[in-house]
């Protein structure tokens, strides 16, 4: 009984010990040697992870994109190396130099690609839908749908805005393909309001200013201005508009619910219909024109102490700035004069 069991022993001894130099001279030392290899792409590959992809899944996503040529091997490897349960979904770009076990580390790190955006000042909603779809982020449609709806809006804190034009910040982002319209707008919300120091809040109510309506006066500031220094005095005229309740009489307010709207603003815009226009409206629109920078809103709350209530562009990237509607029409002139073509734009 005793010699069968040690015979038996044995023999289980044997086929372990055969079994274990099998495994590790035909699959562990290959798979050490495989892993440590370089890829053997021909050009860079980009491969979209899925959500809840396995380690199989992935294999074979990686062997269609040409980054691997085996979809068994790699499984041995990460399942060797405990990486099964570790693998994250996103968008991974495969390049020289890199070995099959850095494909995997990579996906195991979550090592995506990443997408600098970037918002200029004085973008509109659309603008930065526009930018998103190129991007690849979210569809143009579904960003500009979420950036007007009124529950969304409310539910980020603005409760008298009609859209979030205004509050999304200008400033380079850092998004990757997990990022949708939902998560790109509440990122530069947050931004907007990160920027927008505390202190500002208080300076609005001593000048009985609500946010709503310091971001859609420095929204105005933004389109009129080109130079830094020129923007508190741009500011001090449309306040100066205000206290005699003359309209604000922004020329870029008559164009900003034409979408896609680029070129001149001509006379025959300054009399559309439209609850954006300030020539036929008094006070306020309804809410910004576009997303203004950090100078813009400074220049709303620090405006200067100006008796100027007109200014006309110089075409040169300057304004003319005047008193009295007289002094505005000389400027008129002599800047059309000097630009031989009798164009000169009104504000």
């Amino acid at each position: 009984m005793i010699k069968t069991i040690l015979r038996v022993a044995g023999w289980l001894a044997v086929t372990i010990l055969t079994a274990i130099v099998f495994v590790f001279t035909f699959v562990v030392v290959p798979t050490f040697f495989w892993a440590h290899e370089p890829l053997t792409l021909k050009t860079p590959q980009v491969v979209l992870i899925p959500q809840g992809a396995g380690v199989f899944d992935i294999a074979k996503l990686l062997v269609k994109s040409g980054v691997e040529t085996d979809p068994y091997r790699p499984v041995v490897a990460v399942f060797f190396m405990k990486w099964h349960n570790k693998l994250k979904s996103g968008e991974y770009a495969f390049n020289f130099p890199m070995n099959h076990l850095d494909v995997w580390r990579k996906i195991v790190k979550g090592d995506v690609v990443h997408h600098f955006v970037t918002i200029v000042e004085g973008a509109t909603i659309f603008d930065v839908a526009e930018v998103l779809d190129r991007s690849g982020i979210a569809r143009k449609d579904e960003v500009i749908r979420l950036a007007k709806d009124k529950n969304f809006v409310n539910s980020l804190g603005f409760y008298d805005a009609p859209s979030l034009e205004g509050y999304l910040f200008p400033a380079t982002y850092d998004f990757t393909k997990k990022d949708t319209a939902e998560t790109a707008l509440k990122r530069m919300v947050r931004e907007f309001k990160r920027r927008f120091k505390s202190e500002w809040y208080q300076r609005a109510r001593d000048m009985n200013l609500s946010l709503h309506q310091v971001i859609t006066l420095a929204s105005m500031v933004e389109k009129e201005a080109v130079k830094d220094e020129e923007r508190a005095i741009i500011a001090g005229v449309f306040f100066n508009r205000l206290k005699i309740g003359m309209p604000l009489q922004s020329d870029p307010t008559a164009v900003y619910d034409l979408e896609n709207f680029r070129g001149p603003v001509l006379k025959s815009h300054l009399t559309r219909p439209s609850p954006y226009n300030t020539y036929l409206i008094k006070g306020f629109p309804p809410g910004p024109i576009c997303n203004p920078g950090i100078a813009s809103i400074k220049a709303v709350l620090f405006p200067a102490s100006v008796s100027y209530l007109y200014f006309v562009s110089d075409h040169r990237g300057s304004h003319r700035f005047s008193t009295t509607y007289e002094e505005h029409l000389r400027a008129i002139r002599e800047i059309a004069a000097s630009m031989n073509d009798g164009s000169g734009g009104k504000n």
